[in-house]
């Protein structure tokens, strides 16, 4: 029969030596437009042939009235969900709804547009 000892290795570390890491409990996330919704997406199209979208317009309406800022990303997909263009603006809040402009790069083929993704961040 053969026997094997196992033995316990004390390490011995400074905090200093050893990465931060935090985390928090499990919180609510909120939505950035209120209400939660986002109001219309418009396209704008390049002003000769041929015709792409180059910017995108968003009307929402943001969830401060003051003080912050948002930052609105669009991302345009094809017909098999592959990004085809895409960009991000800021945004004031404002107590009014706004439009936000965001172009888009590369221009667009309206014709290969069958989806679009919108994410807003508050900063």
């Amino acid at each position: 029969m053969l026997a094997y000892a196992a033995y316990a290795v004390m390490i011995d570390l400074t905090s200093a030596e050893v990465d931060q890491l935090g985390g928090t409990p499990i919180v609510d996330v909120y939505c950035p437009a209120n209400p939660c919704q986002i109001n219309r997406v418009k396209w704008v199209l390049t002003s000769s042939y041929p015709y792409e979208v180059y910017r995108v317009r968003v009307d929402w309406q943001t969830r401060e009235t003051s003080g912050a800022s948002y930052t609105v990303y669009v991302t345009l997909l094809d017909a098999s969900n592959n990004p085809i263009s895409g960009g991000s603006a800021t945004q004031a809040a404002s107590s009014s709804p706004v439009s936000t402009y965001v172009d888009v790069s590369p221009n667009a083929d309206p014709a290969q547009v069958y989806k679009v993704q919108i994410v807003i961040v508050q900063n």
